[in-house]
Protein backbone atom coordinates (compact mmCIF):
# COMPACT_ATOMS: atom_id res chain seq x y z
CA UNK A 1 0.00 0.00 0.00
CA UNK A 2 1.84 2.84 -1.83
CA UNK A 3 1.78 6.47 -0.84
CA UNK A 4 3.04 9.81 -3.12
CA UNK A 5 6.53 10.29 -3.23
CA UNK A 6 5.82 13.58 -1.54
CA UNK A 7 4.28 11.91 1.72
CA UNK A 8 6.81 9.49 2.49
CA UNK A 9 9.15 11.39 4.02
CA UNK A 10 6.82 13.15 6.21
CA UNK A 11 4.71 9.70 7.19
CA UNK A 12 7.82 8.05 7.80
CA UNK A 13 9.44 10.84 10.28
CA UNK A 14 5.84 10.99 12.12
CA UNK A 15 5.49 7.06 12.30
CA UNK A 16 9.38 7.09 13.81
CA UNK A 17 7.83 9.11 16.43
CA UNK A 18 4.91 7.20 17.36
CA UNK A 19 7.22 4.20 17.03
CA UNK A 20 9.34 5.80 20.28
CA UNK A 21 6.24 7.17 22.25
CA UNK A 22 4.39 3.76 22.14
CA UNK A 23 7.72 1.95 22.61
CA UNK A 24 7.89 3.92 25.88
CA UNK A 25 4.32 2.77 26.49
CA UNK A 26 4.91 -0.74 26.40
CA UNK A 27 8.14 -0.93 28.02
CA UNK A 28 6.57 0.64 31.37
CA UNK A 29 4.94 -2.95 32.23
CA UNK A 30 8.37 -4.64 31.98
CA UNK A 31 9.67 -2.46 34.65
CA UNK A 32 7.33 -3.07 37.37
CA UNK A 33 8.77 -6.01 39.00
CA UNK A 34 11.79 -4.35 38.92
CA UNK A 35 10.31 -1.02 40.79
CA UNK A 36 8.54 -3.41 43.11
CA UNK A 37 11.67 -4.87 43.99
CA UNK A 38 13.28 -1.78 44.38
CA UNK A 39 10.96 0.40 46.43
CA UNK A 40 9.21 -3.02 47.76
CA UNK A 41 5.76 -1.93 46.08
CA UNK A 42 2.47 -3.58 46.92
CA UNK A 43 0.42 -4.35 43.54
CA UNK A 44 -1.79 -1.65 44.34
CA UNK A 45 0.98 0.90 44.28
CA UNK A 46 2.93 -1.09 41.42
CA UNK A 47 -0.25 -1.01 38.94
CA UNK A 48 -0.98 2.49 40.06
CA UNK A 49 2.03 3.30 37.95
CA UNK A 50 0.61 1.60 34.86
CA UNK A 51 -2.42 3.05 35.46
CA UNK A 52 -1.10 6.89 35.68
CA UNK A 53 0.42 6.09 32.49
CA UNK A 54 -2.70 5.07 30.77
CA UNK A 55 -4.42 7.91 32.48
CA UNK A 56 -2.05 10.75 31.32
CA UNK A 57 -1.30 9.47 27.82
CA UNK A 58 -5.25 9.35 27.05
CA UNK A 59 -7.30 11.33 28.66
CA UNK A 60 -5.90 14.56 27.99
CA UNK A 61 -5.56 14.15 24.59
CA UNK A 62 -8.44 15.08 23.17
CA UNK A 63 -7.23 18.64 25.06
CA UNK A 64 -4.32 18.37 23.09
CA UNK A 65 -5.97 18.05 19.89
CA UNK A 66 -7.90 21.45 20.63
CA UNK A 67 -4.67 22.59 20.96
CA UNK A 68 -3.00 21.56 17.81
CA UNK A 69 -5.90 22.40 15.56
CA UNK A 70 -5.53 26.19 17.07
CA UNK A 71 -1.39 26.23 16.51
CA UNK A 72 -0.06 23.42 14.81
CA UNK A 73 3.56 23.27 15.28
CA UNK A 74 6.95 20.73 14.70
CA UNK A 75 7.35 21.59 18.31
CA UNK A 76 4.86 19.63 19.43
CA UNK A 77 6.14 16.32 18.01
CA UNK A 78 9.74 16.63 18.41
CA UNK A 79 8.95 17.96 21.81
CA UNK A 80 6.71 15.23 23.30
CA UNK A 81 8.68 12.89 21.97
CA UNK A 82 11.59 14.16 24.22
CA UNK A 83 9.05 14.79 27.05
CA UNK A 84 8.71 11.23 27.14
CA UNK A 85 11.90 9.78 26.59
CA UNK A 86 13.28 12.00 29.54
CA UNK A 87 10.33 10.87 31.71
CA UNK A 88 10.72 7.12 31.42
CA UNK A 89 14.58 7.10 31.50
CA UNK A 90 14.82 9.02 34.67
CA UNK A 91 12.50 7.08 36.08
CA UNK A 92 14.68 4.00 36.94
CA UNK A 93 17.16 6.59 38.89
CA UNK A 94 14.49 8.26 40.86
CA UNK A 95 14.96 8.25 44.17
CA UNK A 96 11.56 7.20 45.52
CA UNK A 97 8.63 6.11 44.68
CA UNK A 98 6.66 9.19 44.12
CA UNK A 99 9.44 11.16 42.34
CA UNK A 100 9.12 7.46 39.78
CA UNK A 101 5.53 7.96 39.90
CA UNK A 102 5.87 12.01 38.75
CA UNK A 103 7.77 10.94 36.18
CA UNK A 104 6.09 8.54 34.42
CA UNK A 105 3.14 11.13 34.58
CA UNK A 106 5.22 13.46 32.89
CA UNK A 107 6.46 10.88 30.53
CA UNK A 108 2.96 9.95 29.47
CA UNK A 109 1.55 13.13 29.06
CA UNK A 110 4.07 13.42 26.38
CA UNK A 111 2.92 10.30 24.94
CA UNK A 112 -0.89 12.17 24.95
CA UNK A 113 0.29 15.66 23.57
CA UNK A 114 2.18 13.90 20.41
CA UNK A 115 -0.72 11.70 19.24
CA UNK A 116 -3.31 14.47 18.29
CA UNK A 117 -0.34 16.20 16.09
CA UNK A 118 0.92 13.39 14.44
CA UNK A 119 -2.53 12.39 13.36
CA UNK A 120 -3.35 15.72 11.88
CA UNK A 121 -0.15 15.84 10.02
CA UNK A 122 -0.10 12.48 8.84
CA UNK A 123 -3.64 13.22 7.77
CA UNK A 124 -2.42 16.51 5.52
CA UNK A 125 0.72 15.16 4.23
CA UNK A 126 -0.68 11.94 2.67
CA UNK A 127 -3.72 14.19 1.00
CA UNK A 128 -6.00 11.55 -0.59
CA UNK A 129 -4.22 8.33 0.88
CA UNK A 130 -5.25 9.49 4.22
CA UNK A 131 -6.14 6.17 4.65
CA UNK A 132 -3.05 4.32 3.65
CA UNK A 133 -0.46 7.39 5.96
CA UNK A 134 -2.67 6.45 8.82
CA UNK A 135 -2.38 2.73 8.49
CA UNK A 136 1.67 2.90 7.96
CA UNK A 137 1.69 5.80 11.10
CA UNK A 138 -0.37 3.08 13.19
CA UNK A 139 2.36 0.42 12.22
CA UNK A 140 5.02 2.59 13.79
CA UNK A 141 2.86 2.28 16.57
CA UNK A 142 2.08 -0.86 16.99
CA UNK A 143 6.22 -2.03 16.09
CA UNK A 144 7.10 0.36 19.40
CA UNK A 145 4.86 -0.88 21.58
CA UNK A 146 5.49 -4.71 20.18
CA UNK A 147 9.51 -3.82 20.98
CA UNK A 148 9.06 -1.49 24.08
CA UNK A 149 9.49 -5.50 26.52
CA UNK A 150 11.56 -6.55 24.57
CA UNK A 151 14.55 -4.14 25.22
CA UNK A 152 13.46 -4.49 28.24
CA UNK A 153 13.63 -7.68 28.68
CA UNK A 154 17.51 -7.86 27.29
CA UNK A 155 18.64 -4.54 29.07
CA UNK A 156 16.44 -4.81 32.90
CA UNK A 157 18.73 -8.46 33.84
CA UNK A 158 22.02 -6.30 33.60
CA UNK A 159 21.02 -2.85 34.68
CA UNK A 160 17.99 -3.45 37.13
CA UNK A 161 15.77 -0.53 36.94
CA UNK A 162 18.40 2.09 35.52
CA UNK A 163 17.22 0.36 32.48
CA UNK A 164 14.80 3.20 31.57
CA UNK A 165 18.35 4.69 30.63
CA UNK A 166 18.35 2.59 27.36
CA UNK A 167 15.61 4.74 26.37
CA UNK A 168 17.19 7.88 26.20
CA UNK A 169 18.77 6.63 23.08
CA UNK A 170 16.17 6.06 20.56
CA UNK A 171 14.18 9.04 21.79
CA UNK A 172 16.59 11.52 21.15
CA UNK A 173 17.60 10.30 18.37
CA UNK A 174 14.02 10.72 16.68
CA UNK A 175 13.60 13.61 18.69
CA UNK A 176 16.34 15.33 17.17
CA UNK A 177 15.72 13.84 13.25
CA UNK A 178 12.17 15.41 13.83
CA UNK A 179 14.11 19.12 14.60
CA UNK A 180 16.76 18.24 11.40
CA UNK A 181 13.80 17.30 8.64
CA UNK A 182 10.96 19.35 10.25
CA UNK A 183 10.44 21.06 6.82
CA UNK A 184 9.07 17.27 5.65
CA UNK A 185 6.51 17.42 8.77
CA UNK A 186 5.26 21.22 8.78
CA UNK A 187 1.27 21.13 7.54
CA UNK A 188 -0.08 24.27 9.47
CA UNK A 189 -3.90 24.30 9.18
CA UNK A 190 -5.48 26.31 5.82
CA UNK A 191 -6.11 29.58 6.72
CA UNK A 192 -10.16 30.27 7.22
CA UNK A 193 -12.64 32.62 7.35
CA UNK A 194 -14.81 32.87 9.80
CA UNK A 195 -17.71 31.82 7.37
CA UNK A 196 -14.99 28.86 5.86
CA UNK A 197 -15.26 27.96 9.93
CA UNK A 198 -19.02 28.00 10.39
CA UNK A 199 -19.36 25.08 7.37
CA UNK A 200 -16.64 23.09 8.38
CA UNK A 201 -18.01 22.86 12.08
CA UNK A 202 -21.92 22.26 10.54
CA UNK A 203 -20.61 19.65 8.66
CA UNK A 204 -19.45 17.66 12.21
CA UNK A 205 -21.60 15.10 12.93
CA UNK A 206 -21.37 14.32 16.65
CA UNK A 207 -23.61 11.51 17.08
CA UNK A 208 -22.03 9.84 14.66
CA UNK A 209 -18.41 10.13 15.96
CA UNK A 210 -19.69 9.02 19.50
CA UNK A 211 -21.04 5.90 17.69
CA UNK A 212 -17.96 5.78 16.62
CA UNK A 213 -16.18 5.45 19.74
CA UNK A 214 -18.53 2.82 21.11
CA UNK A 215 -17.58 0.75 18.34
CA UNK A 216 -14.03 0.89 18.82
CA UNK A 217 -14.29 0.64 22.89
CA UNK A 218 -15.19 -3.10 21.71
CA UNK A 219 -12.41 -3.36 20.16
CA UNK A 220 -10.16 -1.93 22.50
CA UNK A 221 -11.63 -4.38 25.85
CA UNK A 222 -10.81 -7.06 23.50
CA UNK A 223 -7.60 -5.85 22.63
CA UNK A 224 -6.69 -4.73 26.72
CA UNK A 225 -8.30 -7.65 28.20
CA UNK A 226 -6.33 -10.48 26.49
CA UNK A 227 -3.05 -8.36 27.06
CA UNK A 228 -3.97 -8.27 30.77
CA UNK A 229 -5.21 -11.83 31.22
CA UNK A 230 -3.41 -13.93 28.47
CA UNK A 231 0.05 -13.94 30.13
CA UNK A 232 -1.41 -15.10 33.08
CA UNK A 233 -3.73 -17.26 31.26
CA UNK A 234 -0.81 -19.15 29.33
CA UNK A 235 1.76 -19.64 33.02
CA UNK A 236 -1.20 -20.58 35.35
CA UNK A 237 -3.11 -23.12 32.41
CA UNK A 238 -0.63 -23.95 29.94
CA UNK A 239 2.79 -24.12 31.76
CA UNK A 240 4.28 -21.58 29.95
CA UNK A 241 7.46 -20.14 30.66
CA UNK A 242 8.08 -15.78 31.62
CA UNK A 243 9.82 -16.13 27.99
CA UNK A 244 7.26 -17.80 26.00
CA UNK A 245 4.63 -15.45 27.60
CA UNK A 246 6.58 -12.48 26.03
CA UNK A 247 6.77 -13.83 22.68
CA UNK A 248 3.24 -14.57 22.40
CA UNK A 249 2.43 -11.00 23.37
CA UNK A 250 5.13 -9.95 20.80
CA UNK A 251 3.26 -12.14 18.56
CA UNK A 252 -0.56 -10.65 18.79
CA UNK A 253 1.25 -7.24 18.71
CA UNK A 254 2.97 -8.05 15.56
CA UNK A 255 -0.37 -9.41 14.32
CA UNK A 256 -2.28 -6.39 14.96
CA UNK A 257 0.57 -4.21 12.93
CA UNK A 258 -0.03 -6.46 9.93
CA UNK A 259 -3.75 -6.68 10.35
CA UNK A 260 -3.29 -2.24 11.00
CA UNK A 261 -2.02 -2.27 6.86
CA UNK A 262 -3.83 -4.95 5.65
CA UNK A 263 -7.30 -3.33 7.10
CA UNK A 264 -6.60 -0.20 5.11
CA UNK A 265 -6.16 -1.70 1.88
CA UNK A 266 -9.88 -3.14 2.75
CA UNK A 267 -11.41 0.11 3.81
CA UNK A 268 -10.50 1.56 0.85
CA UNK A 269 -11.84 -0.91 -1.09
CA UNK A 270 -15.64 -1.45 0.84
CA UNK A 271 -16.10 1.60 2.97
CA UNK A 272 -14.68 1.59 6.86
CA UNK A 273 -18.46 1.48 8.16
CA UNK A 274 -18.90 -2.16 6.26
CA UNK A 275 -15.44 -3.31 6.90
CA UNK A 276 -16.06 -2.66 10.76
CA UNK A 277 -19.48 -4.53 10.63
CA UNK A 278 -17.44 -7.41 8.83
CA UNK A 279 -14.28 -7.99 10.49
CA UNK A 280 -15.42 -7.24 14.52
CA UNK A 281 -17.81 -10.25 14.35
CA UNK A 282 -14.76 -12.20 13.10
CA UNK A 283 -12.42 -11.94 15.92
CA UNK A 284 -14.73 -13.87 18.17
CA UNK A 285 -14.57 -17.60 16.63
CA UNK A 286 -10.31 -16.75 16.46
CA UNK A 287 -10.07 -15.87 19.99
CA UNK A 288 -13.01 -17.73 21.34
CA UNK A 289 -10.98 -20.87 19.44
CA UNK A 290 -7.35 -19.63 21.12
CA UNK A 291 -9.11 -20.13 24.33
CA UNK A 292 -10.77 -23.77 23.66
CA UNK A 293 -7.22 -24.86 21.42
CA UNK A 294 -4.18 -25.03 22.97
CA UNK A 295 -0.52 -25.68 21.29
CA UNK A 296 0.53 -24.43 17.35
CA UNK A 297 -3.38 -24.67 16.61
CA UNK A 298 -4.44 -22.09 19.29
CA UNK A 299 -1.34 -19.57 18.57
CA UNK A 300 -2.62 -19.47 15.09
CA UNK A 301 -5.69 -18.64 15.93
CA UNK A 302 -4.26 -15.80 18.37
CA UNK A 303 -2.51 -14.59 15.84
CA UNK A 304 -5.07 -14.25 13.17
CA UNK A 305 -7.40 -12.51 16.10
CA UNK A 306 -4.76 -10.33 16.71
CA UNK A 307 -4.69 -9.22 12.95
CA UNK A 308 -8.29 -9.14 12.37
CA UNK A 309 -9.28 -7.59 15.59
CA UNK A 310 -7.13 -4.22 15.30
CA UNK A 311 -7.44 -4.56 11.27
CA UNK A 312 -9.74 -1.71 11.69
CA UNK A 313 -7.20 0.73 13.98
CA UNK A 314 -6.57 3.33 11.63
CA UNK A 315 -9.53 3.20 9.58
CA UNK A 316 -11.53 4.55 13.02
CA UNK A 317 -9.00 7.81 12.97
CA UNK A 318 -9.90 8.60 9.79
CA UNK A 319 -13.22 7.98 10.34
CA UNK A 320 -13.25 10.29 13.23
CA UNK A 321 -11.92 12.45 11.56
CA UNK A 322 -14.31 12.78 8.56
CA UNK A 323 -17.14 13.10 11.54
CA UNK A 324 -15.21 16.13 12.96
CA UNK A 325 -13.43 17.75 9.91
CA UNK A 326 -13.16 21.12 11.63
CA UNK A 327 -11.23 19.69 14.54
CA UNK A 328 -9.36 16.92 13.03
CA UNK A 329 -6.82 17.03 15.08
CA UNK A 330 -8.90 16.66 18.14
CA UNK A 331 -11.03 14.20 16.95
CA UNK A 332 -7.50 12.39 16.45
CA UNK A 333 -6.79 12.80 20.16
CA UNK A 334 -10.69 11.37 20.96
CA UNK A 335 -10.37 8.57 18.48
CA UNK A 336 -7.10 7.28 19.57
CA UNK A 337 -6.77 8.40 23.32
CA UNK A 338 -9.97 7.88 24.61
CA UNK A 339 -11.01 5.39 22.02
CA UNK A 340 -8.26 3.03 22.15
CA UNK A 341 -6.52 3.65 25.46
CA UNK A 342 -8.65 5.61 27.96
CA UNK A 343 -12.13 3.57 27.39
CA UNK A 344 -10.05 0.25 28.52
CA UNK A 345 -9.71 1.04 32.63
CA UNK A 346 -13.78 0.08 32.64
CA UNK A 347 -13.27 -3.36 30.34
CA UNK A 348 -10.59 -4.12 32.38
CA UNK A 349 -12.03 -3.76 35.59
CA UNK A 350 -14.99 -5.96 34.53
CA UNK A 351 -13.31 -8.46 33.09
CA UNK A 352 -10.51 -8.71 36.29
CA UNK A 353 -13.99 -9.38 38.14
CA UNK A 354 -15.19 -11.92 36.28
CA UNK A 355 -11.43 -13.82 36.08
CA UNK A 356 -11.40 -13.51 39.74
CA UNK A 357 -15.10 -15.04 40.56
CA UNK A 358 -15.07 -17.12 37.64
CA UNK A 359 -11.90 -18.50 36.40
CA UNK A 360 -9.38 -16.26 33.49
CA UNK A 361 -11.11 -17.91 30.88
CA UNK A 362 -14.60 -16.16 31.49
CA UNK A 363 -12.53 -12.85 31.43
CA UNK A 364 -10.94 -14.02 28.38
CA UNK A 365 -14.50 -15.11 26.93
CA UNK A 366 -16.08 -11.78 27.66
CA UNK A 367 -13.28 -10.16 26.10
CA UNK A 368 -13.65 -12.48 22.64
CA UNK A 369 -17.16 -11.58 22.63
CA UNK A 370 -17.37 -8.06 23.04
CA UNK A 371 -16.18 -7.12 19.26
CA UNK A 372 -19.66 -8.94 18.07
CA UNK A 373 -21.67 -6.02 19.26
CA UNK A 374 -19.01 -3.57 18.09
CA UNK A 375 -19.83 -4.82 14.61
CA UNK A 376 -23.60 -5.01 15.10
CA UNK A 377 -23.24 -1.33 16.32
CA UNK A 378 -20.96 -0.29 12.77
CA UNK A 379 -24.23 -1.07 10.88
CA UNK A 380 -25.78 2.02 12.32
CA UNK A 381 -22.87 4.09 11.49
CA UNK A 382 -23.68 6.90 9.22
CA UNK A 383 -21.70 6.98 5.71
CA UNK A 384 -18.66 8.97 5.91
CA UNK A 385 -18.55 12.30 3.68
CA UNK A 386 -15.62 14.62 2.64
CA UNK A 387 -11.94 13.53 1.95
CA UNK A 388 -12.81 10.19 4.14
CA UNK A 389 -15.38 9.23 1.66
CA UNK A 390 -14.12 5.83 0.60
CA UNK A 391 -15.13 5.54 4.40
Amino acid sequence: MSLPRASRAGVGLVAAGHFFIDMSVGALPAFLPAFTALWALSDFKASMLLGASLLASSVVQPLFGMAADRWSTPVLLWGSVLVAAVGLGAAGLAGSYSVAFILIVGSGLGVAAYHPEAARVVTRVSGERSTAGMAWFMVGGHMGFSAGPLVAAAFVPVLGPEATLVYLVPGLLIAGLLVIFSAHITAPEPRRTAEVRAVDDGDNHVPGLILLLGVTTTRTWAQWGFLALMPLFLQDSRGYSDREVGLVVFLFAVMGAVGTVAGARVAERIGGRRMLATTLPMVTPLLGGFILVGGAPGLVLLALGGAVLLASFSVTVVMGQDYLPGRIALAAGLMIGFGSIGSAPPGLAIMGALADGLGREAGLWMAALVPVIGGLAALALPGARGQGARL
